[in-house]
Parts: C-alpha cells; structure tokens; sequence
C-alpha cells in the first residue's frame, strides 16, 4: 500500500546511520565498558506493579497507549506507573489505566520519586540505547528488568525482548504483551474517544503542520488538494489542524475557500485531536503524531512521507487502510497534489 522511493536515511531519525550520532554512540561505548552485566531473570508471571518508561515525542506517547491499556488487559489488578517528558505527560495522566506519571531528567527530585516504590516489573518500551535510560534502569529498584534487545542496552536489563522482523514502534512497544501472551490481539486505543461511532461522509481532515519544515508542504499544493476536493464534493467539510506559525496559511487556505472550511486552532492537546479525526472520513497530513491519532481511532488516512524508506516501515499505520505517499527527498515539498488527490480518491471510494 505504499509508493516506496530509493532508500534514503533521515539524519534526524536513523540513530544506526546517522553520523551527528557517532558522539553519542562513543560515549554510549565508554559508559557500557565501565557498567557491569547485570543477570538475566525470566518475565515475573504476574506483576502486580509495573513501570513502563516512554519515548519523548508526542507521537511516541499515542503510539504507546495500546501497550499500556494491553497491560491493564493482561494484569487487571496491577498498578501502572508511567516515566515520561514533561510534554507528553498530560497525555498520560489522562489514561486511566496510569495511576502515577513521573517526568525524567527533571533533577534530583525525579531519582528520590524514582526509588520510591520497588516495581515486579520495569519496562522501557524505547528500541535504541541511551545514558539516561541506562541510568534510570539502574536507579529504579525493580526485580526484573526488561528492555528491547539491542547489544549495547541489554547489558543494563535481566531481560531482553528480540524483536525479530518487528519494524513499527508501535508492535515494538507492545513486545511486553506478546512476551507474556503469544497470541495477543494488539487493539486500539484512544483516550475519550468512542472508536465504534458512524464516521461523517462528507467531512475531511486535514493536518498542515510538523515539527520539521522537511515535513511541510507548500501552501500552494493545500490549496491545489483542497480545490480538487472541492470540485469532487462541493458537500464536503474539512477540517484544518494548524499550530503556531503556520497560522497564517490555514488563514489563506480559509479565506479561498470560505465556509467549506473549520479552522482547528489552537489545540491545547493532541488529545482534543482524537474525537474530531474520529468523526471524519479519511485524514490527510505529514509524517506527524496525527496519523497515529487517526490510526488510533479507526479513520483513513493519505500520508505524505519523506524519503526515507525506514521511517516508513517504522511509523506507517497499522490498523487502519491507507495510502503512503514517499518523496524522492527528505523533503516532502515535491510530492505532488494531484498524486494526493488520486490516493484521496480510492481511499474515498
């Protein structure tokens, strides 16, 4: 389902090729030749305090809440603690399989919290190496644990998960699950959204913004997009999702064409995001956390991807049906509106 160009390697996501990460890689080695290996132990069978730490993006913290409300599923009565940034934890407090959130590398007051409650189980869900996990893992007192297997972590953990062909973050994450049950059904989830809800036919959202100006596309392809969609449903509303400064383009997507469309703006949460994706019948946007809000809550979705062919296989969709459009570039700008437009079309059909 996807238009896959010539492999190219994001240098801000691939930490195996990337060459702005040899530093990090260096003093990764240093600190592993210094700690010692600590023995493995088999999984607890059934924890009854668990601590899983995060990854520190939006998108991570969405790509996680199936792992989480997977735990609850497979432990009901355990109690689920959560290490995460401080920007995703308001998302994680709003889970109320999370009964305590605790934000690191925020000072000596998170190592005291850290060691506050001795854990059965302690999970982190991130699949590449870092000091501050490293140290974290020593710090939190917890009989086993657990990490995804990669040779310059597992020396910190008594239990490595070996991800095999596992390429998405999302499946990755939910390792712990499929570890202690085979034949786990991995199922969505989303805070406070009703995920079985009839979808609006004629309403449409679109996402024009990113973190990264690689992952923007040019005002005049929205207005190209939107005016083939348009001429193929007069009908149709959609929504725009725009923050900070690309204010002014969704002001110019909206004054072309007027009543056709609904400024989402500002959004205080991604959260806020899920019911509106929810009701909509497809999603257009950028590799951003919006395509996994859709994914989560079961509505279509056209993505513009960069193109770096590892990136696709790790942060494509994963339940829902989809249409991924590659660059030829780490830019997006030159993936052009009519391919949207067809894409938009056999998803709509």
């Amino acid at each position: 389902m996807s238009n896959m160009a010539n492999p190219t390697v994001s240098q801000a996501r691939s930490f195996q090729e990337n060459p702005r990460h040899y530093p990090r890689k260096l003093q990764v080695g240093i600190y592993n030749f210094f700690s010692k290996r600590i023995p493995y132990k088999p999984l607890p069978a059934n924890p009854k305090k668990i601590l899983v730490q995060a990854q520190e993006k939006i998108g991570d913290a969405v790509l996680l809440f199936p792992t989480i409300g997977g735990l609850r599923k497979l432990f009901p009565a355990s109690v689920i603690h959560l290490l995460c940034s401080r920007i995703n934890e308001p998302l994680f407090q709003s889970i109320k399989e999370v009964e305590k959130t605790m934000v690191y590398r925020s000072g000596r007051r998170f190592w005291n919290a850290l060691k506050e409650t001795k854990y059965d189980l302690f999970y982190n869900a991130k699949d590449h190496p870092s000091i501050t996990a490293f140290k974290i893992s020593k710090n939190v007192r917890a009989n086993v644990k657990v990490c995804i297997a990669h040779r310059r972590m597992e020396q910190h953990y008594h239990h490595g998960l070996t991800s095999n062909n596992t390429y998405r973050i999302l499946q990755k994450n939910a390792m712990i699950l499929r570890a202690y049950d085979l034949d786990f059904t991995i199922k969505s989830f989303f805070p406070n959204v009703e995920l079985n809800r009839p979808k609006n036919e004629n309403q449409i959202s679109i996402n024009l913004s990113s973190g990264s100006w690689l992952r923007k596309w040019p005002l005049e392809n929205w207005i190209t997009l939107i005016d083939l969609v348009l001429k193929k449903n007069k009908d149709y509303q959609i929504n725009v999702f725009v923050e900070g400064n690309d204010f002014h383009l969704a002001k110019q997507i909206e004054k072309k064409f007027s009543s056709a469309i609904n400024l989402v703006h500002p959004l205080h949460s991604i959260l806020e995001a899920g019911p509106i994706i929810q009701n909509s019948n497809l999603l257009i946007s950028p590799d951003t956390a919006m395509i996994h809000v859709a994914d989560a809550v079961g509505t279509p979705i056209v993505g513009l991807f960069s193109g770096d062919h590892r990136n696709v296989k790790r942060y494509r969709p994963y339940w829902v049906k989809y249409k991924i459009l590659q660059s030829s570039s780490l830019s997006i700008q030159n993936i052009k509106p009519i391919e949207v437009f067809k894409a938009f079309q056999e998803l709509i059909n």
